[in-house]
């Protein structure tokens, strides 16, 4: 009987161990499950800035749902010195990071991946409250820059259109795509001028659809305006005016030196880089008009102190020449640009026979001359100075003197 018991209570203590085993495996299976359902969510992104120098920064809200223990997540190539955290429109400056690997859903409807991330923990994280982030990241693989096309059109008609090209890497990181393809606003943003509310400083886009290994060109502002052809005679220098086209800008925008292509009947007539700027005319050379035929003479007098001492501080006088005829079929508008001659140690002094000059820009004399077809033009002046000859005199077709 005793034995009996005894057997009895033996049973019933391995039943009961065995009960509290399982429960205790069970619990920590739970503890498991509950650990395994711990899931991230990147961040919202509502604009993404992409800078003209390749950095790129996401403007972006945390969602509660976002938020586990006071710590949300962010990608693994973010700049932590370009971290910026607020709740409420009041900055969040005491924060830890560490950088680890958790469950993260990258699009709604998948399962979660084993992702490599940064860390963002909060101690006094107020509940409830919407909470923002700005950040940059490293090697983000976009890239934009902003071209010219500018097309002829009848009637000395000159078409303008601002065009951003927007490119995307075909090796962006899997986070990245997955938090473009939510369709965030694009701003192109320029890294000179981002605190000048007037200037071009912010391209909106809107929300297009960034995908890797994709370029997208998208219309930025279009105008039309009539232009012209003036013909340009540096002519120290040259032997023969350039062709320019000239035109006002119709744009408002100002970005600076950018890229052009000049189309004419379906042709790229003409491509570099011009500056786009509400006050800056487009000024294209298109070419030489051979038609357009030129003289330059100089002859060069030097006056002794002995002879004339009352030229002592300027012995010699440059007398110079130019001539231009147009044998083309058609009236042609034509500049002379001729570089103003600096004394040594005084002040050069000119005479003008036919006429002064129209425009005095920066280092340079200009005339304006409208010559019809089969006209000719004659521009004299001479001046005094101390300066004995200039290099581009050798490039005149008749030269006396020289001052040598």
């Amino acid at each position: 009987m005793l034995l009996y018991i005894m057997k009895t209570k033996i049973l019933q203590i391995a039943l009961l161990t065995l009960v509290l085993t399982g429960a205790a495996a069970q619990g920590i299976q739970q503890d498991r499950q509950t650990e395994e359902i711990i899931v991230y969510r990147l961040p919202n992104p509502e604009r993404v800035y992409i800078y003209n120098d390749g950095s790129v920064v996401y403007d972006a809200a945390i969602p509660n749902t976002a938020i586990i223990n006071n710590t949300f997540i962010l990608p693994d190539n973010v700049r932590l010195d370009s971290l910026s955290i607020s709740q409420g429109g009041r900055r969040i400056h005491s924060y830890t990071t560490f950088i680890g690997e958790v469950l993260v859903i990258l699009r709604s409807g998948e399962r979660p991946y084993q992702v490599r991330v940064v860390q963002v923990s909060i101690p006094d994280l107020r509940t409830g409250v919407p909470l923002n982030v700005k950040y940059g990241i490293r090697n983000s693989g976009l890239s934009w820059n902003i071209m010219l096309d500018m097309e002829v059109q009848s009637n000395n008609n000159l078409n303008c259109a601002l065009i951003a090209e927007l490119r995307a890497a075909d090796n962006l990181p899997e986070m990245t795509r997955s938090i473009l393809a939510r369709n965030p606003e694009i701003i192109l943003a320029s890294s000179s001028n981002a605190l000048l509310e007037d200037s071009a400083a912010f391209f909106n886009l809107g929300k297009p659809l960034i995908e890797a290994n994709k370029r997208q060109l998208i219309r930025l502002e279009e105008g039309t305006v009539p232009y012209r052809i003036v013909y340009v005679w540096d002519a120290n220098r040259r032997e023969r005016p350039t062709a320019f086209l000239r035109a006002q800008s119709p744009l408002k925008s100002m970005v600076g030196q950018t890229q052009f292509y000049l189309n004419s009947n379906g042709m790229i007539i003409h491509n570099g880089y011009l500056t786009v700027s509400p006050d800056r005319p487009f000024d294209i050379p298109v070419g030489e008009q051979p038609n357009i035929v030129t003289y330059k003479s100089i002859v060069t007098r030097e006056f002794t102190e002995a002879e004339f001492p009352d030229r002592k501080t300027h012995p010699f006088t440059h007398s110079l020449e130019y001539k231009v005829e147009n044998q083309s079929g058609k009236a042609i508008d034509l500049e002379i640009h001729v570089p103003i001659t600096v004394g040594i140690n005084h002040r050069t002094e000119y005479t003008f026979t036919t006429k002064p000059p129209d425009d005095r820009p920066g280092d340079r004399l200009l005339w304006r001359y409208n010559v019809p077809p089969g006209g000719n033009i004659v521009l004299q002046f001479s001046f005094d100075t101390d300066v004995r000859h200039d290099p581009t005199y050798r490039q005149f077709d008749y030269s006396e003197g020289n001052g040598r």
